[in-house]
């Protein structure tokens, strides 16, 4: 089993090592695709300068895209209803590996493939950078981040090992102190790939193998698996406006029929409310809006965004945007301003 897993992340992940040796300590880069120039004249004209490279768009609402390809990385912001299909309207400094996370400010979350997270402040989109900081061990690979107060309060960064063990942690962080604390689970946590913290301070994380959902009650002590988690795959986590965690069903592992599941509770037993939703794409990861009415997926095959309308028994597809995105790499998504649960 573990060689098939390893087989499947190779496409997704690579070479552990050679992406750390590849990074080598330097500073992100990003290279703006030549369809963000373009873009411009579909930009209105007040934007038109971020498109350009302006950091300081002023404009407070919007999507976050990240990608990671071997010829450009970085994060992408666009318009938060692209029905029209524009390019991106303001670009980010990044070496992103997975998922983004945007919190209760707008600020933006980005874990970086040389071992780093960095926050942005919001709530503008494509804010200034307010810090960066490490994991606790050079080994670490982090995929995901979450929290309600990124500038200021705790940051939970899920955590992907590369030293072999196959083993995830979670690590509790500020962006003043970095990381100072590793939460385990009670059981294995092989491939961890999301990680959710409530507004109270609670925290899950969603692992490949076996296909579990880890909790920690006020994000302390030994982590608890729940009970009556459906998914057949790991995938993005979420919390809605109502407090309920929804987690896509879908990773390298696994995702011949990528779907979305909401469940109450989780604590650490879940009951599923909604869901199996088929999803439009192949999508590892996505997030909800401020009201949590819609839900933005991050299709990685094809380098697509796809939009639905979300109620916590309902998903329904809208439509479907990709101006300035290549497919084939990572990817992750979330809305300014985010679902404030």
């Amino acid at each position: 089993m573990r060689a098939i897993v390893l087989g499947c992340y190779a496409r997704i992940i690579g070479a552990a090592a050679a992406l750390l040796a590849g990074c080598g300590g330097s500073q992100p880069t990003i290279v703006a695709p030549d369809a963000m120039l373009q873009s411009a004249a579909s930009v209105p004209r007040a934007h038109q300068h971020a498109v350009l490279g302006n950091s300081n768009p002023a404009l407070t609402t919007g999507i976050y895209v990240s990608e990671d390809l071997s010829r450009r990385s970085g994060i992408f912001g666009y318009p938060s209803d692209n029905r029209k299909n524009r390019g991106p309207i303001c670009s980010q400094k990044a070496q992103p590996t997975y998922d983004i996370a945007v919190d209760n400010g707008g600020n933006l979350i980005v874990p970086n493939s040389d071992g780093t997270i960095t926050v942005f402040q919001g709530p503008d989109m494509c804010g200034r950078k307010l810090g960066t900081f490490h994991t606790i061990y050079n080994a670490d690979y982090p995929v995901d981040a979450s929290s309600p107060d990124a500038a200021n309060g705790t940051i939970a960064v899920g955590i992907e090992q590369l030293d072999g063990s196959g083993d995830g942690i979670v690590e509790l962080c500020t962006l003043k102190s970095g990381c100072t604390t590793s939460l385990t689970g009670g059981g294995s946590i092989d491939f961890l790939f999301a990680v959710a913290m409530s507004k109270k301070g609670d925290c899950w994380a969603s692992s490949a193998v076996p296909t579990a959902l880890t909790y920690w009650a006020g994000c302390a002590g030994l982590g608890q698996p729940t009970t009556g988690y459906e998914n057949s795959d790991a995938g993005g986590l979420d919390i809605d406006n109502n407090g309920n965690l929804v987690s896509i069903s879908c990773s390298p592992v696994n995702c011949s029929t990528p779907v979305l599941y909401v469940y109450s509770g989780c604590n650490p037993g879940c009951k599923r409310i909604g869901g199996p939703f088929p999803l439009h794409g192949r999508s590892q990861y996505g997030h909800l809006n401020g009201n949590s009415s819609r839900f933005a997926a991050a299709d990685y095959e094809v380098g697509q965004i796809d939009i639905y309308r979300y109620t916590p028994t309902s998903l329904t597809y809208l439509y479907t945007f990709s101006h300035g995105l290549s497919g084939g790499g990572r990817m992750g998504v979330a809305y300014n301003p985010r679902s404030k649960e």
